[in-house]
Order: C-alpha cells, then structure tokens, then sequence
C-alpha cells in the first residue's frame, strides 16, 4: 500500500530566514594592537603652526620736516632756533633694531648721517668729513649740531607707544603724552614737544611727509 506523506508548505512568498552566523571574536592580541595604535593616535602632537611674523621685523621709515626753538626765560632775551628735514630708518638686526638718521638743511644738503646699534652705542658723520662716537645719538646731535632732538624715542612716538597717555583723540589714539621728560602733543602727521631746558623750554615741531 503506498503511504501518503504530508509535508508542511511554505506560504507562498514567504521569505526564507537563514540561520544567524555569531560574529567573529578578535584575538587578544588583536584588540591589545588596536588599543595601542589608538592610544598613540591620542596623544600624538599636532603639527606645530610657525607664528606670524611680529611686526618688529619691519623696516620702518619716516621722513619730514623739523624746527627746534629754545625759549629763554629771561625776558627780551635772543631765541635760538633750526629748522631742517630728516629721514629716521628702524631696522631689525640679530641683536635688536638699529636706529639709521639723516638730517638736511631746508633745501635738502645733507648736514649729517648717523646710526645708533641696538646697544645704543652711536656714531654721527658731518658733511666735512668728521665721524663721532657717543653712547647715545641725542647727545651726538646736540654735541656736534647743537640740535636738542629725541631722536631714540622718536620711532616709539611715532608708532603712538608712550610712557603716560593724557588726552586720546575721537578715534581713542594719543593726542597729549609723556614720556622722557617731554610732552607730546600729536595731530595728524604732526607732533609737538617740548621740555624744561637751560631755564627755559625747548619746543621741537616734526611735520611727517611720510
């Protein structure tokens, strides 16, 4: 006799589920090199970013027109007086910033060339000829031209750097300073200082044209 088998049906359609695969173990060895490359990626530095140069390195430069009076305080008494053009150069050195400066007579003949090391030991050449050593390029200028100027200072002054600010303008740069025993008063592209001297006041006027 033949023996009928009856087999379930699948519903027609009806996807077929395979058995789950367990998911492969990494070896020990495997997760301890896996811990150690991220850890060294962690703590690795990044690549140091150079700084933008500071502007110190800068040639700077400014040049103009000066006038220096010496007022006495003896009424009546005689004032004297020089009027000129200068050229003031700021430049970096491995040791500092050097001081380079030109002064000129009004129609433009050059008196005197001078330079000041980062040290502060200064030399100043005349128009004849002559080369003078000093300490200090302010007292080369008085000493040889009778020029009272704050030639060293003058390249912080320009730049509206000063001991003590008094007054600031609408646009909050200086307009009334002190610094080195002179008051400065600034305008645009002028600068107005003067100090006690010799029982009197020295007043100095620099009119930049650049």
């Amino acid at each position: 006799m033949w023996r009928s088998e009856r087999r379930a049906r699948r519903p027609l359609g009806s996807a077929v589920v395979p058995a789950a695969v367990p998911a492969a173990v990494p070896s020990a060895a495997a997760a301890v090199a896996l811990c150690a490359a991220l850890a060294g990626c962690a703590v690795a530095p990044p690549e140091p970013v150079p700084p933008p140069a500071p502007a110190t390195e800068a040639v700077r430069q400014w040049a103009g027109r000066f006038s220096v009076v010496q007022q006495s305080a003896v009424p009546g008494a005689n004032q004297d007086t020089g009027t000129g053009r200068f050229v003031i150069v700021s430049r970096p050195t491995p040791t500092g910033r050097a001081l380079d400066l030109e002064v000129a007579s009004p129609f433009g003949q050059t008196i005197a060339t001078g330079r000041r090391a980062p040290d502060g030991a200064s030399t100043l050449t005349l128009s004849d000829g002559r080369r003078l050593e000093a300490p200090s390029l302010d007292a080369l200028l008085e000493r040889a031209l009778g020029l009272s100027l704050p030639i060293e200072r003058l390249p912080a002054w320009l730049d509206d750097r000063f001991e003590t600010v008094l007054e600031r303008d609408a646009q909050g740069r200086p307009s009334l300073a002190q610094d080195s025993g002179w008051q400065i008063e600034r305008e645009p592209r002028r600068w107005a200082m003067q100090r006690p001297q010799g029982g009197g006041t020295l007043r100095v006027v620099l009119v930049l044209d650049r």
